[in-house]
């Protein structure tokens, strides 16, 4: 009965319940951002640079439901290889750091030229959930089920890029043969005028310096000496005189007004490397083709001193014949360099205090054919395996190196500010296509910026060039070029072969060979009875 009255009251009090809509979700902008790259340092790229940043900026803005990151753009830098590019290793920090949703380029030849590097970067990204639209082609990566698609058009690319590089081979050589080929470095002495070489007066006294110092009997050390301390100027940026670059100079047949042309030239499989033309390839002579510093007449009694200077200093002893492994094979016991012996007709390779006297080194003769042979297997190793190890090797090397970079002070100092005045010129494009700045400003204000972009972007190069870290990683690429695409190695090494994969020979006994490789990795190889 008493609790009658409670439970009238509390069914009179009914809760009273108010829905609250629910709230549709925001829709997130894409984060976008877009990757261009010219050829060349000429003006009309630069032009097409420009419009490419004006194009994606516009273009980006655009979309309601894109957010635009960044334009990242390289001027007048190949893209055979992404290491040597700095704004698109800025963008792919920028993915790595989580700021980007997708990249937009113009076609797969802009984001690389190079297969490796084309997959390796392409499935990076895809990892990171960041999609690739190559607008030239029509792919987007983001709606992709497979890599093969990607990788096939990474092979044209990089057919495209070899086939550029041939074009231009082919261009340079036909101006060659018609005499009017521009070299694009000019010796100490000289400037480039237009298509003309013109003295440069005081380079060209310390040249004629030079000659007449070695005509008076000096060496080329006392004269490197005597300029360092005269506070002579060496010129293109560097600092102090040595020895072989006077060598360099009192041989170099330019300072007579007649040229050389491809004394060098460039493999044809990538990565593409300058290699000397040892008879390669045709050579051409071009006589009186630029002003002389020195008579041919001084020219020819330099020549003739130098040779008359070697073959006194030489003596007369018969030297062996030159071998590929000269200066290459060291004793592993007391570290002096091995000299090639013959005996009865038969080559070997010897330690010099073992040879002056057995009981200073214990480490014997070692028949040349038995290293041949230890090589020769050592290559075939590699040629089957070492592929795998080599490219595992190029990974870690690359990572490492680029956890080095980001570490780098001055780098990242010059990264800030490069993204910095890359947003400063962002803002800048966007308030000229709402007709918010003036075009004479705009134009102005953008030339200063891209010019401090400019000057920044060659100051982080030579900092990234003085670094030794690069080495290692040409080298293993060296490596690797020589075992995927280089020539079947089946009998004598050749001098280019071994100098693509070997940098010492060891020996550490009768029985025992270490090969310290391009990369300065170090395998152990037996020999003699060992393998028979």
């Amino acid at each position: 009965m008493c609790k009658a009255p409670f439970l009238l009251s509390f069914a009179a009090r009914r809760p009273r319940i108010t829905v609250i809509d629910p709230r549709k979700p925001e829709a997130a902008k894409l984060r976008v951002a877009a990757y261009a790259r010219v050829s060349s340092d000429s003006a009309d790229q630069l032009n097409s640079y420009m419009a490419q940043v004006d194009f994606y900026t516009k273009f980006i803005s655009s979309r309601e439901d894109w957010e635009l990151v960044d334009v990242y753009a390289d001027e007048g830098l190949s893209g055979l290889e992404a290491r040597k590019r700095e704004e698109f290793n800025r963008m792919i920090a920028d993915c790595r750091d989580g700021k980007i949703d997708r990249v937009l380029v113009k076609s797969t030849s802009r984001f690389a030229r190079n297969t490796t590097d084309y997959i390796r970067y392409v499935r990076e990204l895809l990892r990171l959930g960041i999609s690739i639209c190559f607008e030239k082609e029509n792919i987007d990566t983001g709606k992709m089920t497979t890599e093969q698609i990607a990788q096939i058009y990474g092979a044209f690319s990089q057919m495209e890029s070899t086939n550029h590089s041939n074009n231009m081979r082919v261009s340079v050589r036909m101006r060659m043969e018609k005499g009017i080929f521009v070299p694009p470095s000019t010796p100490y002495g000289y400037r480039l005028a237009g298509r003309e070489l013109e003295i440069v007066p005081e380079e060209a006294d310390i040249v004629r310096y030079i000659y007449s110092a070695y005509l008076k009997g000096q060496g080329t050390a006392d004269i490197a000496h005597e300029l360092n301390e005269l506070g002579a100027v060496r010129g293109h940026g560097r600092e102090g005189w040595h020895p072989n670059t006077v060598q360099y100079i009192l041989t170099n047949v330019s300072y007579t007004g007649d040229m050389l042309w491809q004394k060098s030239f460039a493999t044809d499989t990538i990565p593409f490397r300058q290699v000397p033309n040892r008879g390669q390839k045709p050579r051409y002579f071009v006589e009186n083709c630029h002003p002389p510093i020195v008579s041919k007449e001084d020219f020819q009694r330099v020549q003739n001193l130098m040779a008359l200077r070697r073959t006194q200093f030489a003596g007369n002893s018969s030297k062996p014949e030159a071998s590929v492994y000269s200066k290459r094979i060291v004793c592993g016991d007391c570290g002096s360099v091995c000299r090639r012996k013959v005996t009865n007709g038969k080559t070997y390779w010897v330690c010099n205090r073992h040879d002056d006297a057995k009981s200073r080194c214990p480490v014997p003769q070692v028949p040349e054919a038995e290293i041949t042979a230890a090589l020769l297997r050592l290559y075939h190793k590699l040629k089957a395996d070492g592929g795998t190890i080599l490219r595992t090797v190029l990974e870690q090397l690359r990572e490492l190196r680029e956890r080095e970079l980001r570490t780098n002070r001055k780098i990242s100092d010059i990264d800030k500010e490069i993204a910095r005045l890359s947003e400063q010129n962002l803002v800048l494009v966007r308030l000229k296509s709402k007709g918010y700045v003036d075009p004479a400003l705009y134009l102005s204000q953008q030339g200063e910026i891209e010019q401090k972009l400019r000057t920044l972007r060659r100051l982080r190069r030579r900092i990234m060039d003085s670094t030794s870290e690069d080495t290692q990683i040409q080298d293993t690429e060296i490596m690797l070029d020589c075992l995927e695409d280089g020539p079947q190695w089946l009998g004598e090494p050749s001098q280019e072969l071994f100098e693509s994969l070997v940098r010492r020979i060891v020996i550490v006994s009768a029985d025992t060979l270490k090969f310290t490789l391009l990369n300065g990795l170090e395998l152990t190889e037996r020999i003699g009875k060992a393998v028979r």
